[in-house]
């Protein structure tokens, strides 16, 4: 279950590709890593009347966006799909690493206006979701966003005993941390 899964990259049909209707015309950006391996982005605008109909134009803008993939520049600024983990290591404890809880990708935050906190999921680039423990309580938010990130990932959910748990122990030495939020005793 520690196994990370591997993942064939699938590129979508209208991956990096937008459309301003207002405007009438598709426009695609696609990012690419300089010689300093800073992130910026190749922009291109293709429109309707120019290619005779928005069809035309979107076929034109894929085929753009389809030779700009081929670029290792750009393949380099859409990551290197590596595999995605749920468990970060085998004794789950590490609060060095910035993950208290063993499991990549899910972590907890808490704010002051409005007072609470909440867990957050995320997995590969641009892909995060907010399970607000107000809303759920902590182990109905901590819980979601495990379950959330197993779906992203492709992996069975963990067992409920192993997910409280888990909880149990991150709540025990945030206790404070939580009592003065308001979120649990």
């Amino acid at each position: 279950m520690t196994d990370p899964v591997r993942r064939t990259p699938h590129v979508h049909s209208f991956l990096y590709i937008y459309r301003n209707h207002s405007g009438e015309f598709w426009w695609c950006a696609v990012p690419y890593l300089d010689r300093h391996g800073r992130r910026h982005q190749r922009r291109r605008s293709f429109r309707d009347r120019r290619y005779g109909s928005r069809v035309a134009a979107l076929h034109e803008a894929r085929r753009w966006r389809d030779a700009a993939l081929d670029d290792p520049a750009v393949r380099a600024a859409m990551g290197d799909r590596r595999p995605l983990m749920l468990y970060a290591g085998d004794d789950g404890e590490s609060t060095e690493s910035g993950n208290p809880f063993g499991l990549v990708g899910v972590t907890v935050t808490f704010r002051d206006k409005p007072l609470g906190g909440n867990f957050s999921v995320t997995a590969n680039r641009g892909r995060k979701k907010w399970f607000s423990m107000r809303r759920y309580g902590g182990y109905g938010a901590f819980k979601r966003a495990v379950i959330q990130r197993c779906q992203w990932v492709g992996v069975p959910v963990p067992d409920e005993e192993e997910l409280r748990s888990r909880y149990d122990r991150w709540a025990q030495r945030n206790r404070d941390v939580l009592r003065r939020y308001g979120l649990e005793p």
